[in-house]
């Protein structure tokens, strides 16, 4: 499998391949115009010579990413603490000792697969929510890193992703949810991001109002060198005035303004490949492609 062939290469050549695919990516214009419209939408003061700086250090970001997904598999613990700076779990396992269920609210930012992995391997059992999408190479790599690292991959319809986070929590797991996934109208709240409504999942907040679990702010923040620290903020508590709608959109805006003040201190560290504003508020126009 060629997976597994490239995960045995040396770290250094490794890096060299996955470099060289970043730029082929940049050169090639991979979703070159969304990372760069992204980008002019969340930096309007930057210069477009400073947005396209961001934009060539986000594909080297994602190479580099890859490089480490591939070997996590292979990594001793002692190569994953060197790696993953999680003294910060405590956090979260003082919040499973509540006995409510913890939800790790993540993003795309940083490498959060290795993350995840990191999380599970020193023994916090995480499950994650994935829809069923087409099968690539790509994504069957990232299923195999995950089910070697132990986390539960927890594949759903559109519809029935609380059931499936409550039967998690109910178990005891760490419910791993991506808070910067863009949604559907009909299951989307508009918390603004960058200062721009953004589609967001309400699931967060109704799992913390309707079933207690704590809920807290996680990502991997890079430390220098190949290193990353993991942040864990919280546990939030949903603020109940009795205005349930009003409650929950302030729940998730104080988690977006979280992800964006990381997102501020590492810009090349965030997925801008990702249409992230593509769901309007009903009323506003559509963003053009």
């Amino acid at each position: 499998m060629l997976r597994n062939l490239l995960a045995r290469l040396p770290r250094p050549w490794l890096l060299a391949l996955t470099g060289g695919l970043a730029r082929l990516a940049w050169t090639l214009r991979i979703r070159r115009k969304v990372v760069l419209s992204n980008l002019a939408l969340a930096f309007p003061e930057k210069s477009e010579a400073e947005r396209r700086a961001i934009a060539r250090a986000t594909y080297r970001h994602l190479g580099r990413m890859l490089t480490e997904i591939l070997l996590v598999p292979r990594m001793t613990p002692a190569e994953l603490v060197q790696a993953l700076d999680l003294d910060s779990l405590d956090v979260v396992r003082a919040a499973q000792a509540q006995g409510k269920g913890v939800v790790a609210c993540t993003a795309h930012y940083g490498n959060w697969e290795l993350l995840q992995a990191g999380a599970s391997l020193r023994g916090v059992p995480i499950s994650s929510i994935s829809r069923h999408q087409e099968r690539t190479r790509a994504d069957s790599a990232l299923k195999e890193t995950r089910r070697q690292a132990g986390v539960e991959e927890l594949m759903v319809k559109r519809g029935s992703t609380l059931k499936a986070a409550l039967r998690a929590l109910k178990e005891g797991r760490v419910l791993g949810y991506v808070i910067d996934q863009n949604q559907p109208p009909r299951h989307a709240i508009f918390p603004t991001f960058f200062g721009v409504p953004a589609a967001t999942a309400a699931t967060p907040a109704y799992l913390a109002l309707r079933h207690g679990a704590a809920v807290v702010f996680t990502v991997a923040v890079p430390a220098g060198g190949d290193r990353y620290k993991v942040v864990i903020e919280g546990p939030f508590q949903v603020q109940d005035t009795g205005d349930r709608e009003r409650d929950v959109l302030a729940f998730m805006q104080h988690l977006n303004d979280r992800l964006e003040h990381y997102v501020r201190l590492h810009p090349e560290c965030w997925y801008w490949l990702h249409r992230r504003w593509k769901t309007r508020p009903p009323g506003e126009p559509a963003r053009p492609r």
